[in-house]
């Protein structure tokens, strides 16, 4: 059976999809992507907030200055070439790619960059990543090259410079409501052009003029929207799609186990965790904490909530594959000392006795209340965290019971700091580890209590953490920055704010039926990202039909 033939029953079915939109043409090699969730309207705006704009959109269609990809930090130029700082870190220098031209065939330029940016300076709603409240100050192009200046030194800003989606200022200038506005008819420089949109199809075509001579591979990308988990996961497993981003509880058994042709790529690039309330007694005391997270297997947590296919998180909270490039190696694969035993006296000898009975008392000589462990409704993953925790802090006289709330209720809880534990993931990753420390304990993420934190769930904080998020970022000095990550770790090891419980993934699911060359361990160009960010734009150019 040729590959043509191959494809002409999902073709047949796309066909049906879009619905009254004519095929101009009908591509070789179709890449399918299946969605586990709908969409709405015939949105393709950037910088509308990610599940606004349809999927193609970022990953696609428009592209960005640099890709950083989340897992090691690595570069890889798009439409920047080269990034420099000044000595002083308060002036970032790019140099753009000649030879660009938009989907409407005017050339690309500095320009364009440069509008981007002031355009975001414009209309504030547009700077998702705040990157004009972190002290940057103006945006100028010249030639080749653009020059961003800045306040303050703030070299981590560069992730969020980097993944900036960039338009043409020749459309978008004449754009006075970009908020609203649902760009249909998109002009980016990536390597697919928009081609057609319903409900339950979107499809791009192969850029014929795009500047990576002979990619992409594949002649078009379709995605398609299902009901759920269970769908998608049907469509991959019937062969009808080639890639989902599909959150399943047992992908080893649940996926790959049912052929050779399914596989999975999981990378960790986060953490669970189980979070304390720190304006809270007995939670505001470092040496209860400690006791706490001795008492917990973080071990058994992961094994039950995940059916061994992720492990227990490393104890330092900086995912492995960040390990080698920014700790010491005195730091590097640390695990959590489970003893129960060494907990219970170490929960006595800061002050916390238990009664005959073996009921834990707080320093007044009071029992303990039964303490609340916070997670999403259903969310089986948490809710099997949270029974493990409780099931271990019986065995040291705490009793806890399991708070399930529905997201507002549970996410406001967190952020409002109204609960006592909680159970939940990392708010804040990226290339490095300093984006989780600054995420979850800078002082300026984090609020009184009853007030919306935007990520600080903890309420902590320490003078020598934050000086080390302030020396991470004053420098672009590896060595500076690597000192300014062990400092973050080993503050937040020695008074545990939270306990790290279990790793966190990405989701990509393939279909190696019909395309080579997806994202793996062996060779990771991307973070398996979702289909729905810079990264993608990679694996649709690296796949081949085979």
């Amino acid at each position: 059976m040729t590959p043509i033939l191959k494809l002409a029953a999902p073709l047949a079915l796309l066909t049906a999809a879009l619905g009254t939109y004519a095929l101009a043409q009908q591509p070789r090699t179709t890449f399918t992507v299946v969605r586990a969730a709908q969409w709405g309207g015939q949105n393709l705006n950037p910088f509308s907030p990610a599940d606004q704009h349809l999927q193609a959109t970022n990953s696609a269609i428009y592209e960005t200055l640099f890709y950083v990809n989340g897992l090691n930090g690595k570069v890889t130029n798009v439409l920047g070439t080269k990034y420099t700082w000044s000595k002083d870190n308060r002036t970032l220098t790019v140099a753009t790619r000649p030879g660009v031209r938009w989907h409407d065939g005017r050339a690309f330029s500095a320009a364009d960059v440069a509008f981007t940016f002031n355009y975001m300076k414009q209309y504030p709603a547009l700077d998702l990543s705040g990157v004009w409240k972190n002290g940057l100050t103006g945006v100028r192009a010249s030639g080749n090259t653009v020059t961003f200046t800045f306040n303050r030194a703030n070299t981590p800003i560069f992730f969020y410079i980097a993944n900036q989606a960039i338009v043409p200022q020749h459309l978008w200038s004449a754009v006075t409501d970009p908020v609203t506005y649902t760009n249909a008819k998109p002009v980016g420089t990536g390597p697919f052009t928009f081609d057609a949109y319903s409900q339950q199809a979107v499809r791009v075509l192969k850029n014929p003029t795009y500047w990576i001579k002979g990619q992409p591979y594949v002649d078009a990308v379709v995605w398609r929207a299902t009901s759920g988990n269970d769908a998608a996961l049907l469509q991959l497993l019937k062969n009808e799609a080639d890639y989902g981003y599909v959150g399943i509880p047992d992908p080893k058994g649940g996926y790959a186990s049912k052929g050779p042709n399914y596989q999975y790529w999981w990378p960790t690039n986060n953490s669970n965790f189980l979070y304390f309330n720190t304006t809270k007694a007995p939670f505001n005391d470092a040496a209860f904490r400690r006791a706490v997270a001795g008492a917990i297997n973080t071990k058994d947590v992961a094994l039950k909530a995940y059916s061994g296919v992720v492990g227990a998180a490393p104890a330092s909270a900086v995912i492995p594959a960040q390990q080698s490039e920014w700790l010491p190696a005195s730091m590097r694969g640390m695990t959590a000392k489970f003893d129960a035993a060494a907990a219970d006296r170490a929960l006595t000898a800061a002050g916390y006795r238990k009664n005959a009975q073996g009921v834990r008392l707080g320093k007044d000589g009071q029992p303990l209340p039964t303490y609340k462990i916070l997670v999403g409704a259903g969310w089986t993953d948490f809710i099997t965290m949270a029974q493990v925790i409780g099931d271990n802090l019986k065995r040291v006289g705490i009793t806890t019971s399991i708070d399930q709330q529905q997201w507002s209720s549970y996410a406001g809880g967190l952020q409002t700091a109204t609960y006592d534990m909680g159970v939940s993931w990392g708010w804040g990753n990226g290339p490095s580890p300093y984006y989780l420390f600054y995420s979850s304990f800078s002082p300026e993420l984090s609020a009184a209590v009853g007030k919306t934190a935007p990520s600080n769930l903890s309420r902590y904080t320490n003078p020598a953490l934050t000086q080390a998020i302030a020396s991470y970022r004053s420098t672009s000095d590896p060595a500076a920055q690597e000192k300014a990550v062990a400092t973050m770790v080993s503050t937040v090891m020695r008074d545990m704010p939270w306990v790290p419980l279990t790793d966190r993934a990405q989701f990509s699911l393939f279909n190696t039926s019909k395309f080579t060359n997806f994202p793996s361990a062996q060779n990771p160009y991307n973070d398996g990202s979702p289909d729905d960010v810079p990264g993608a734009r990679l694996m649709y150019l690296n796949v081949k039909p085979k």
